[in-house]
C-alpha cells in the first residue's frame, strides 16, 4: 500500500474495460487514494456498464452519485419494481415528443413559483428545450443505442455491495434559487441573443449537441471523448457565463467536497458525475489536498 497524508491506498487491479476509460480519461484512478471518480456521458449504455464493473471491482463503501435525494429514493423505488415484475421499465421512462411537450406548462409553473421570471426563464428556455431535443431522438435510440441510465445503474450497483450511497445534487428547487440568485435581465439579454445567433448559424453551437447527419454511434463515440466535454465547457463559461457557475462550477465544488468528507475515514470511494465535472472536480481536490 502507498500513502498520502496517513491515508492508505487499496491495491486494486481493474478490469481491461475500466484500464480503457483510465485511457481514455474517463476514469481518474485515485487522484487521492482510494477515490475513484468516473465521468459519464447520457447516451448509450457503456457509461452504465462501467459504473456497475467499478463498484463490482473497487468494492467502496461509499458511492457518490450524480443525483438530487428526492430522486435517489425514486430509482430505488423503480429498482424494487422492477425486479418484483421483472419487467423493462424503460419505455416507460423515454421523454417521448408529446411527453415533452406536455411538460412545458408544469415546468413553466414550477419555475416562476419558485423564481420568478428568472426561474420561468430558466425552466422554459434551459430545461425544456434540452427534454424536448431528448424526445426526438427517443425512437431512434431506443432502436440503435438503447440507453441504460448510468446513475440509477450506480445506484443498484452500490446497494448490491451494501455501499453507502450519496446523492449529491442539488434538487430542482436549490437550483432554482442559485439561478435566481445569479441572473439580472441584463445576463438573459445577453443569453437571449447569444442562443439566437448561435440559431441562425452566426456563432458556433455548444460541441456536445448532435451535427446534423451524424449518426448515434458516431456521437456516442464523439461524447465519450474528455476533449468534447472540456469544449462543451469552455462553450458554457462564453455563452452563459452565470448558468455556467451554477450549473457546472458550484456542483463541481460540491462532488468534489463530498468526495473529501467520504475519504475521511480511510474509506474507499467511487464518484459518478457527468463527463464535463471531472475536470472541476480534480481541480478542486488538488486545490485542497
Amino acid at each position: 500500500m502507498t500513502s498520502n497524508k496517513g491515508v492508505s491506498s487499496f491495491s486494486i487491479v481493474l478490469p481491461s474495460q475500466l484500464q480503457n476509460a483510465v485511457q481514455q480519461g474517463l476514469l481518474v484512478e485515485e487522484p487521492i487514494p482510494n477515490l475513484y471518480v468516473l465521468g459519464t456521458v447520457h447516451i448509450g449504455s457503456k457509461s452504465a456498464d462501467e459504473a456497475r464493473v467499478l463498484i463490482e471491482a473497487v468494492r467502496p463503501t461509499k458511492v457518490i452519485v450524480e443525483l438530487p435525494p428526492s430522486r435517489l429514493s425514486r430509482v430505488r423505488a423503480k429498482i424494487k419494481a422492477k425486479k418484483e415484475d421483472k419487467s423493462n421499465l424503460s419505455n416507460s421512462e423515454r421523454v417521448t415528443f408529446l411527453r415533452a411537450i406536455g411538460m412545458y406548462p408544469s415546468l413553466a409553473l414550477a419555475g416562476w413559483s419558485k423564481g420568478g421570471i428568472s426561474g420561468f426563464l430558466f425552466s422554459t428556455s434551459i430545461v425544456w428545450p434540452s427534454l424536448l431535443k431528448r424526445s426526438i431522438t427517443g425512437n431512434e435510440e431506443e432502436d440503435e443505442l438503447p440507453r441504460v441510465n448510468e446513475f440509477d445503474a450506480t445506484v443498484e450497483a452500490g446497494d448490491k455491495f451494501d455501499a453507502e450511497i450519496i446523492a449529491s445534487d442539488l434538487e430542482f428547487d436549490e437550483l432554482i434559487q442559485s439561478i435566481v440568485s445569479s441572473m439580472t435581465p441584463i445576463s438573459w439579454m445577453k443569453i437571449g441573443t447569444r442562443l439566437s445567433l448561435e440559431a441562425i448559424g452566426l456563432l458556433p453551437t455548444d460541441p456536445i449537441r448532435r451535427k446534423k447527419g451524424e449518426s448515434l454511434l458516431a456521437w456516442e463515440a464523439r461524447r465519450r471523448s474528455v476533449s468534447t466535454a472540456r469544449s462543451s465547457r469552455t462553450h458554457g463559461e462564453i455563452s452563459a457565463p452565470e448558468i455556467h457557475n451554477t450549473l457546472v462550477v458550484e456542483r463541481d465544488e460540491k462532488f468534489a467536497q463530498l468526495c473529501l468528507e467520504a475519504l475521511e475515514s480511510n474509506e474507499r470511494v467511487v464518484c459518478i458525475c457527468g463527463l464535463v465535472h471531472l475536470d472541476g472536480i480534480l481541480e478542486k481536490l488538488q486545490d485542497d489536498k
